[in-house]
């Protein structure tokens, strides 16, 4: 059974609505449907709260299963986020390659918010239990070779 069926199952149990349940958790009712629907999860707060008010433990109401299901979600984020920066990257450099060939330095307008696109979907490419012991310094030397490019074909644009 997954989370969405068991909250569903829970709360019906309880005479709630979603609108009441979502009350109780400080969320919106639109939360609450989305995860019911198995779309979202909540938060480890919002479980808490959910465990208190259905009258269970957090053991009963999230499984292996519900767990793996969580990690697939966000290895699946993570995949779109590393296309994303990957693309990012690309138009950064594509920008920077438009200013130096055309001669013209409002290109490099694009470059920077590419760089920029690039490291915030880079932090994102991987999934937050990876994120947190993550490599710092393996993100800042690719982002210092993004820019030394950047600047690279600047000034040689410029000279």
């Amino acid at each position: 059974m997954t989370f969405g069926e068991k909250l569903k199952n829970y709360r019906t149990r309880e005479g709630l609505t979603q609108q009441e349940l979502a009350d109780r958790l400080f969320v919106t009712r639109a939360a609450v449907s989305k995860w019911e629907r198995d779309l979202g999860y909540p938060g480890i707060d919002s479980l808490r709260l959910i465990a208190k008010a259905m009258d269970c433990t957090l053991d009963e109401l999230l499984s292996d299963e519900d767990g793996e299901n969580v990690r697939r979600m966000e290895e699946r984020r993570a995949k779109r986020m590393y296309v994303c920066a990957v693309a990012a990257f690309a138009a950064a450099v594509l920008f920077a390659l438009l200013a130096y060939f055309l001669r013209q330095s409002l290109w490099l307008i694009g470059a920077g918010c590419g760089a920029a696109a690039y490291l915030v979907f880079a932090f994102f490419a991987k999934p937050r239990w990876k994120r947190m012991a993550g490599n710092l310094i393996y993100r800042a030397a690719v982002f210092l070779i993004l820019l030394a490019l950047v600047i690279g074909i600047t000034i040689a644009g410029i000279v």
